[in-house]
């Protein structure tokens, strides 16, 4: 059955107005950038251009960062208009209004969402402009529009053929007509493999990340620190820096002192000679012991939010035969991203010009505002293909040091972070600590669950952020400052922060006595997204206690999962489908264990299974043999894709679990490169055999879910080789 989209529900999600789909994109608040029709383009909506030479030109309103987005999303376009997708030539967006993620009112690449959110705007919008073509060929060739076929960008009508780019002239003065969306019997290109539409650049080293979007005319800056994150400088001193090779200017901004040469080597050996006498942040006496310990303070003595309350959790752990009780625990951890933070920057009077690899322009665009004092108007942002995101560029401090940069000295610059500023400046994955009970009936099945946990909250730093990119532009700095001020207040004393309790709140297990509850605690290292952000602890937490009630309750840790998610046949599919593909019921060599874990996060169910083996030859070191995955994903744009994000996410996970580790001593993060906060490598990666369940269901997230499952399996397997529960991250394979 086709999905019929008519004009008002295109307007509504395209968010065009006006008449027709002639549609001036002014870029009111971000950019002077119109782009209206012309004698020789038609701008069909936000998304589509089309020439009279037939170039066909889809705006990408979500950055690439290596997720397949470029791909998937122009996919999505080529599907509705009948082109290849190599045929398209793709751009990226600029800042506007009508690129705002409808879940998160801010134009933001993030949440594994990109292809959710745009399955039915994007398709819509194509077969839109598709439709209105035909009707300007049935004009044109004074026909009906029946008579007319579109395929391979041109229209067709008995023994006539013309591409696209000649019925230009007609299709922008047309009405919006109501437009029906392919089903999926008839879909050509989603669901099917296809090339990457960037790997071709990437492959010949043409694409353009942040890193080399510089005009020639930027010099470069680098930034010497305080050690702990938020010092300022007291006092400074340049010995001699200003007089070395190629320096042009040394300046201080809020957080440190700021090199400028004509290259980066040059500003980075110059920095090495400014000492600084700095003004320590208040948690300057913070320690990894104090963190731990201050978590535990809060649990003890702080009720939290209660975050889900099904039953009388109290009577059922009173009427328990037994009670499983446990603490688990994760640390902070960095990003890491292969390119590191950067910003290229023109300020004048009037504007300031950025290019920056970032998850968040419009955020992007606001710090610009701030730091430069311009108004949004006066802001442009570019936005480039980046070396991983990971949730670390949505904020936007790096832009904001680059244009204070370039306002206290006057130069067109380019700032690049160190590995050493990018592992010790972080927003970092929030350390966490939970206590679970569980309460087992005379029959021996799981009868209640209880979770409290302490944690950091993520958004009251991200609301600090983003909250100019929501509130209007006209509103005064002042006042747009006042109101992000508030984000702790908001997000500490009066909402729960949802990020907190993902993937425990929300679980499907169906416990019929389940209460979970969040006791925010910050210990004053700041915190940001992390890729499957409160998934990537709370699947650990969830999934390694849920084997623990099992072997406690001497259940089949497969069989009692089933049980408690009888009610959600998507997650009971990967669950049986990891089983069967790695034969758990099967009897296996007296060295290899495997271990079992599913979760729900981002719309989509994923399981996973770890088998690993003990090497009697190598002081009974563990070797993880393989890690079998089944994804549920609803309609897979790009199988191919698909895979290689379950597998990324796998690798990424494997990080988290055996390596990630931030440690603290008075304040500083103790690592510094890859030397120090080591990530997985090559020859440490096991086989993966990943398989997707088919599905009509409407696409949901493939970037992050894989990553939260990583640990658990690899947890429950150790314990089933062992019999020793590690509750804590990064994992021992000794």
């Amino acid at each position: 059955m086709s999905t019929t989209i008519n004009r008002r529900q295109f307007l509504q999600t395209s968010g065009l107005t006006g008449t027709g789909l002639a549609f001036s994109l002014s870029i009111g608040g971000c950019a002077n950038l119109s782009r209206a029709d012309t004698a020789h383009a038609w701008q069909a909506n936000a998304w589509l251009e089309i020439t009279a030479d037939n170039t066909v030109s889809f705006y990408l309103h979500r950055t690439e960062m290596g997720q397949g987005t470029m791909t998937g999303l122009t996919t999505l376009i080529a599907e509705e208009l009948e082109v290849s997708p190599e045929f398209i030539n793709v751009k990226t967006s600029s800042v506007h209004a009508n690129y705002v993620h409808p879940d998160y009112g801010l134009q933001i690449t993030g949440g594994s969402s990109s292809t959710s959110s745009s399955w039915i705007p994007l398709r819509t919008a194509a077969a839109t402009a598709r439709e209105m073509i035909r009707r300007a060929a049935a004009q044109r060739w004074n026909t009906t529009i029946d008579n007319v076929q579109i395929a391979d960008g041109k229209a067709h009508f008995k023994d006539i053929s013309l591409p696209y780019g000649d019925f230009i002239d007609i299709a922008k003065h047309l009405s919006i007509p109501t437009v029906s969306l392919k089903t999926p019997e008839q879909y050509s290109k989603i669901g099917k493999p296809g090339i990457r539409l960037d790997a071709p650049m990437k492959s010949k080293g043409t694409a353009t990340f942040g890193i080399d979007a510089a005009p020639a005319s930027c010099l470069k800056a680098t930034l010497v620190r305080c050690p702990v994150i938020g010092g300022t400088a007291k006092s400074w001193k340049t010995n001699g820096a200003q007089d070395m090779p190629g320096v042009k200017k040394i300046v201080e901004i809020h957080n440190g002192i700021a090199v400028i040469a004509a290259s980066w080597w040059q500003a980075k050996e110059a920095a090495k000679a400014i000492t600084v006498d700095w003004n320590m942040p208040p948690f300057s006496a913070l320690s990894d012991d104090t963190i731990l310990s201050g978590f535990r303070d809060a649990l003890a003595n702080n009720s939290g939010k209660v975050a889900r309350d099904d039953g009388d959790i109290e009577q059922a752990l009173d009427d328990a035969e037994q009670v499983i009780e446990a603490e688990y625990y994760v640390p902070y951890l960095a990003h890491a991203t292969m390119e590191p933070m950067n910003c290229s920057v023109i300020l004048t009077d009037n504007y300031c010009e950025i290019w920056a690899p970032t998850q968040g322009p419009d955020i992007a665009a606001v710090a610009a505002e701030h730091a430069s004092g311009l108004r949004r108007n006066q802001v442009t942002v570019h936005t480039t293909l980046m070396g991983g995101g990971f949730g670390r560029r949505l904020n936007q401090d790096f832009v904001e040091e680059a244009v204070l940069i370039a306002k206290h000295s006057g130069l067109p610059i380019q700032l690049i972070w160190s590995r050493e500023d990018d592992i010790q400046n972080d927003f970092y994955r929030p350390s966490a600590l939970v206590r679970f009970k569980a309460g087992i009936d005379k029959t021996g099945n799981v009868s209640c669950l209880s979770h409290k946990g302490a944690s950091p909250n993520i958004m009251p730093y991200t609301f600090k952020e983003a909250a100019g990119a929501v509130l209007p532009a006209w509103l005064p700095d002042g006042m747009v400052k006042s109101i992000a001020s508030l984000g702790p207040t908001i997000y500490g004393d009066v909402l729960l922060d949802a990020t907190s309790v993902e993937g425990i709140a929300d679980s499907c297990y169906q416990f019929d006595h389940f209460h979970a509850r969040h006791v925010q605690h910050d210990p004053g290292l700041r915190v940001g997204y992390w890729r499957s952000v409160g998934h990537s602890f709370n699947a650990f937490f969830m999934e390694s206690f849920v084997d623990e009630i099992a072997h406690e309750s001497k259940q089949d840790p497969y069989s009692m999962r089933l049980s408690l998610l009888s009610e959600h046949p998507r997650m009971t599919a990967v669950l049986k489908s990891v089983a069967q593909h790695a034969q758990w019921d099967k009897t296996k060599a007296p060295s290899v264990f495997q271990g079992i874990a599913v979760h729900h996060s981002f719309n989509t169910s994923v399981a996973m299974l770890a088998e690993i083996s003990i090497e009697n030859n190598n002081n009974d070191r563990i070797r993880i043999n393989k890690i079998v995955c089944a994804v549920d994903c609803g309609q897979t744009i790009n199988p191919d894709i698909v895979k290689a994000q379950m597998e990324s996410g796998i690798i990424f996970g494997l990080t988290q679990a055996l390596k990630g580790k931030i440690t603290i001593r008075n304040g500083a993060v103790q690592q510094s490169n890859f030397h120090d906060y080591e990530l997985i490598r090559i020859n440490e990666v096991p086989e993966m055999d990943i398989h997707i369940i088919d599905s009509r269901a409407a696409p949901t997230g493939v970037g992050e879910p894989a990553v939260p499952l990583v640990a658990p399996a690899l947890a429950n397997a150790i314990f089933a080789a062992t019999g020793k529960r590690q509750r804590s991250l990064p994992l021992s394979l000794l």
